[in-house]
């Protein structure tokens, strides 16, 4: 007996686009705790930061599933802030650089397959 399944994946920017804006919620929603997962001091000004992160992670999550999967580039972007900003937080007193270290690494891959994915929008 044959199973026949006719279930399609989404694609990676369509999986991408999802993943910003549940990242984007996390960030709008709980930024005190999106701050300590990341070894990230919690403070006023650290949370208003993931705030706005967060807001504009969901722009991006939303012109890749209402717009077009070429706008997967403004991950890419985006990716490049989060490093930046990440690697300015963990050098303030009090950071845990041990998850900092974390949350760079999984940047990196995240990183990586929104370049991937970008590239492919291309061909």
């Amino acid at each position: 007996m044959t199973v026949s399944t006719n279930t399609t994946m989404p694609s990676l920017p369509t999986s991408l686009g999802i993943a910003s804006v549940t990242l984007g919620l996390s960030e709008l929603l709980a930024p005190h705790g999106v701050a300590r997962l990341a070894g990230v001091v919690p403070t006023e000004r650290s949370r208003r930061a993931i705030r706005f992160l967060g807001a504009r992670e969901c722009g991006h999550g939303a012109a890749i599933l209402l717009g077009s999967p070429r706008w997967v580039w403004t991950r890419v972007a985006g990716d490049v802030l989060d490093v930046a900003l990440l690697a300015k937080a963990l050098c303030s007193p009090g950071a845990d650089r041990r998850r900092g270290a974390m949350a760079m690494s999984a940047l990196a891959v995240i990183g990586a397959a929104d370049v991937w994915a970008a590239r492919q929008q291309l061909r």
